[in-house]
């Protein structure tokens, strides 16, 4: 006789199951946040004049 199945928790229903394109994109996401804090770290920021001139691209006013 087979055991009967144990219901999954309301927890395990609405979670995402774990994939291993997950697994790459939060690798991915670690790996560019280090990149990232390391260009900070160095003092590699975008000039004033570089954020202004992004924001004049996309808002002509801005």
């Amino acid at each position: 006789m087979s055991e009967p199945q144990k219901p999954i928790s309301i927890e395990d229903a609405i979670s995402p199951a774990p994939t291993e394109a997950a697994d790459d994109l939060h690798a991915w996401q670690v790996k560019k946040l280090a990149e990232r804090k390391k260009s900070a770290d160095d003092g590699r920021f975008a000039s004033a004049e570089t954020v202004r001139a992004v924001i004049r691209k996309f808002i002509p006013n801005g």
